[in-house]
């Protein structure tokens, strides 16, 4: 059984060592590490081609492109069996290949895999030494532990949630390995990697479409959240800076027009959402009839707005009147609701922002409520040091600890 470890990457080569070092050291009988090369400026081919190992595929492009064609330019290269997208700050756990291997034997079309998060030092305001942590932002993960089988009608149940903006399992690609016969029959829906946001929807079909999906509830990759990631930007408040970053707003004209009138200012991940489950529901038509709740997206937005004016202040007061006129009546009247909070809030004291949009967030429910266990692993400054770590203290990895809710890691209630 031969795998296929996809890296698409740009001027991260310091990061880019780590994630081939966490693969090389696995153990395994036969597989590949696709290095996708977005026009570094870094000399990544000096660097691999150093390693001497001819399992490593280098791929460059000498201008940059966007996100999702330097994903698809990787899983053109791609050879093995079953086939994992990286990016360049991730890693393997250590026991990759002992937890995953069995469920791969049975020939499962997706292994969902649970993951780790590492954050490095200085990334996220709320948590400026960084950490190491097990996340659960699944709901099909609550309380297991051992490998089992999805169940189709719920795979089913938490992709179409997606068309609702409800987010009740990790769209990361990292959570994602696929066989790659699977992957060549959705090349008859245009390929697994589309909109700007590929990793969604890869997520959402390939739970609609896969006859079988296995999970490894037990986290066997990190996801890297790196000074130079997207979730960087988001977290500090510089999603402009992040968007710009992935250089991945391509899509279609007529998905575009089709969403002219829909698309609401606010938070820019809530309409690449929009824009990925537009284009799955196109792709899937007519085998599945699907619709996209544009209602509860622009409520989404309307919370995102007045947050980006009174929470993170990233905005004018001025600007709500202008917003307002853009909603329809009956939005406009949860708008002014939203709007009557916050000034009921106010009244009489200094408001807790934080707390207000954390209870209207509940409330809407968009985001499964994510549990996570941080890990204590001593001082740390990048990935590799939690790799050490976790080979060091298999054990003590999966023992049983405090769990507290991702916003409040984050810092956002």
């Amino acid at each position: 059984m031969k795998y296929s470890f996809l890296i698409p990457s740009k001027n991260r080569l310091d990061l880019l060592k780590h994630a081939i070092e966490s693969i090389r050291c696995q153990g395994f009988e036969d597989y590949e590490i696709v290095v996708a090369d977005n026009a570094s400026e870094q000399d990544y081919g000096s660097y691999l081609r150093s390693l001497g190992d001819r399992r490593i595929v280098y791929r460059r492009v000498d201008k940059p492109v966007p996100v999702t064609e330097n994903w698809n330019n990787a899983l053109t290269e791609a050879s093995g069996d079953y086939v994992l997208m990286l990016g360049d700050d991730d890693a393997l756990a250590p026991d990759f290949r002992v937890k995953v291997a069995p469920l791969v034997e049975a020939g499962s079309d997706v292994v969902y895999l649970a993951a780790y998060h590492y954050c490095y030092p200085g990334v996220i305001p709320g948590s400026p030494d960084g950490y190491l942590a097990d996340v659960r932002n699944c709901r099909f993960l609550a309380g297991k532990s051992k490998p089992f089988q999805l169940p189709r009608e719920e795979a089913v149940e938490v992709a179409e949630a997606a068309f609702g903006f409800r987010y009740l399992f990790g769209f990361n690609s990292q959570h994602f390995l696929f066989r790659a016969g699977f992957l060549r029959d959705m090349a008859a829906l245009g390929g697994i990697f589309q909109s700007p946001y590929p990793d969604t929807f890869a997520a959402t079909v390939s739970f609609l479409k896969a006859k079988s999906v296995a999970v490894v509830p037990e986290p066997v990759v990190l996801i890297g959240i790196s000074p130079k990631s997207f979730g960087y930007y988001y977290f500090n408040d510089r999603s402009a800076e992040g968007y710009e970053f992935l250089a991945n707003e391509t899509v279609s004209a007529d998905v575009r027009d089709a969403l002219r009138e829909v698309v609401l200012p606010g938070d820019g991940n809530n309409t690449n959402w929009l824009v990925a489950v537009e284009v799955a529901r196109r792709a899937l038509a007519p085998d599945f009839k699907l619709t996209v709740d544009v209602g509860r997206y622009r409520i989404l937005q309307s919370v995102a707005f007045l947050r980006e004016i009174y929470l993170k202040k990233v905005r004018a007061v001025e600007e709500i009147d202008a917003f307002a006129a853009a909603l329809h009546a009956p939005e406009r009247a949860v708008f002014a609701g939203f709007r009557a909070a916050i000034d009921a809030a106010a009244v009489g004291r200094k408001p807790d922002m934080a707390r207000l949009f954390a209870a209207f967030d509940r409330e809407l429910g968009q985001f499964w409520p994510a549990q996570v266990r941080m890990i204590g692993i001593g001082r740390h400054s990048s990935i590799a040091d939690a790799l050490r770590w976790l080979e060091r203290n298999p054990s003590a990895a999966q023992a049983a600890g405090r769990h507290r809710s991702w916003r409040r890691l984050v810092g956002l209630e």
